[in-house]
């Protein structure tokens, strides 16, 4: 059984072959994200923001304005808890084509509770012009690139 964050790394990279204004930031996770082969097929357009969730979604926001269609990476929790307020001030206000990709939802990570995202659709929910997608399998990782 292949690794869904796996799935999502290969397409990643296919999709964006034809698509110079795609960008991926990570929060300091590129391994954990698996976006490893994206940083290595496209260095100049691969970002580690590090433990700055706030100032990667701030830095997402601005690119986005200048033509960019940026993918931000980090664990859910972290996306939504520390960086709320750039998502929904800075991101879907003025909606942003930013595509933020958060690992580990739920219950399942070995983190502990401080890795658990365990409200963030229902914290996300009622933000407008943000979009919502949860994948169940391969397939639908597969599809979400180009929602």
């Amino acid at each position: 059984m292949e690794v869904l964050s796996r799935v999502h790394e290969k397409n990643l990279v296919r999709w964006a072959e034809n698509r110079p204004e795609v960008v991926v930031m990570s929060g300091d996770l590129t391994g954990s994200t698996e976006i490893q082969l994206f940083k290595d097929t496209y260095p100049d357009r691969f970002f580690s923001m590090g433990l700055t969730e706030q100032t990667m979604m701030s830095w997402a926001a601005g690119m986005a304005r200048e033509g960019f269609t940026p993918f931000v990476h980090t664990f859910a929790v972290f996306m939504y808890r520390r960086a709320l307020d750039q998502i929904e001030i800075s991101i879907a206000y003025p909606n942003l084509p930013v595509r933020m990709f958060g690992f580990l939802p739920g219950v399942t990570t070995p983190g502990g509770v401080t890795h658990q995202a365990i409200d963030d659709v229902a914290v996300l929910r009622g933000i407008p012009n943000l979009t919502i997608l949860e994948t169940g399998d391969a397939t639908d990782v597969e599809s979400v690139l180009d929602v």
